[in-house]
C-alpha cells in the first residue's frame, strides 16, 4: 500500500491505490472526511490538480498488523520547494479501512507560490465537530489513557515513548532531556526542518500557552520493531485565544519518530496548521 499510495502524488496513478479502497472505507484529508471510492477519488484529483507529480525525496514506512503510516516528502524539479505528508491508515492488509492524511498545508502555500488566505479558500468544507465541554483539569482522579492501553510497544521502545507522552499530557518538560538525542532531528510540520529538541520544546510552550485547559488525547499507535520507529496519532484539545475570543478547538496531529538506544534520533511533527485556520476561523500564524 506503500508505493501505490506514493505513486498517487509522483506518476498520478489512481487505479493502484483505488483497488485498495472499499465501499466503506473513509479517508480524512483538510479535516473533511471522503466515503467510498468516488468521493475519495475526487479528493485525489484535487490533490494532484494542486501539487501532483513531484519527486519523492524522503520516505519513512511503518507497517504494523492492522494499522500502518507512511512519511513523506515531495519536492518540485529543482528541489527549492518541498510538502510532507504524513498517513496513518488501518486496513487489512488487502485493504484500507480508514486513512488520515496530514499535509503541511503551509509548505504546500509555499510550493504553490500562494498566501496562506488563498490555500486556505481553497481548502475543503471541514466535518461538523462536536467538542466535550469535560475540563480534565477539574478531575486529578479520572484516569488518562497512555500508549500502554492502546498497543504493546517491544521494551527497546515502551519506556521511550511512554516518556514521551508524559511531555505533552502531562507537560512534564524535564523528559526532553532524558529521551532526546542531543543531535535529534525534529521537523515541526510548517515551522522547521531538521532543528534540535530545543525547538520542539519552544513550541510545545507556545501552542500550550495559546490555549486554556489544553489536553493531549492518544488515538492510535504502529510500530516496526525491526525498524525502530513509532506513528502516532493524537489531538489536542482546548480553548485557542484568538485577539481576545474563546473558541474551543481540536488539533489532528501524526508523530513519527525513530528510537535508537532509549533514544529519539528523528521525529515529525505534522500538522495541517491551514485547514485548522479555515475550521475554526481563527488567525494565522496559529502559534
Amino acid at each position: 500500500m506503500f508505493n501505490q499510495l506514493i505513486e498517487l502524488y509522483t506518476k498520478g496513478d489512481l487505479a493502484q491505490l483505488s483497488a485498495k479502497i472499499l465501499h466503506s472505507s473513509a479517508w480524512k484529508q483538510h479535516d473533511f472526511t471522503a466515503y467510498g471510492n468516488m468521493q475519495i477519488e475526487k479528493l485525489w484529483l484535487k490533490s494532484i490538480e494542486q501539487f501532483g507529480f513531484l519527486e519523492i525525496t524522503e520516505r519513512q514506512e511503518i507497517k504494523g498488523e492492522q494499522c500502518s503510516a507512511l512519511y513523506i516528502e515531495l519536492a518540485n524539479k529543482d528541489k527549492s520547494e518541498k510538502v510532507s505528508i504524513a498517513f496513518f491508515f488501518e486496513h487489512n492488509n488487502l485493504h484500507i479501512k480508514k486513512l488520515h492524511c496530514i499535509i503541511d498545508t503551509l509548505a504546500l502555500a509555499k510550493l504553490l507560490q500562494q498566501d496562506a488566505a488563498t490555500l486556505i479558500n481553497k481548502l475543503p468544507a471541514s466535518d461538523p465537530l462536536v467538542l466535550s465541554q469535560f475540563d480534565h483539569q477539574l478531575h486529578p482522579k479520572s484516569y488518562h489513557a497512555t500508549p500502554d492501553d492502546i498497543v504493546n510497544l517491544p521494551a527497546s521502545m515502551k519506556h521511550t515513548v511512554n516518556k514521551w507522552w508524559t511531555i505533552w499530557q502531562e507537560k512534564q518538560l524535564a523528559n526532553f532531556d532524558q529521551i532526546y538525542s542531543s543531535d535529534a532531528q525534529i521537523q515541526i510540520a510548517g515551522f522547521s526542518i531538521n532543528e534540535n529538541f530545543h525547538k520542539l520544546r519552544s513550541f510545545h510552550l507556545k501552542l500550550h500557552n495559546r490555549m486554556n485547559r489544553s489536553y493531549c488525547q492518544l488515538e492510535n499507535i504502529s510500530f516496526n520493531e525491526a525498524q525502530n520507529s513509532v506513528a502516532i496519532k493524537w489531538h489536542v484539545d482546548g480553548d485557542y485565544l484568538d485577539n481576545g475570543a474563546i473558541k474551543r478547538i481540536r488539533i489532528p496531529i501524526i508523530s513519527i519518530m525513530t528510537i535508537e538506544a532509549g533514544m529519539i534520533i528523528k521525529e515529525h511533527l505534522q500538522v495541517d496548521w491551514l485547514a485548522l485556520c479555515k475550521q475554526y476561523k481563527v488567525s494565522y500564524p496559529f502559534v
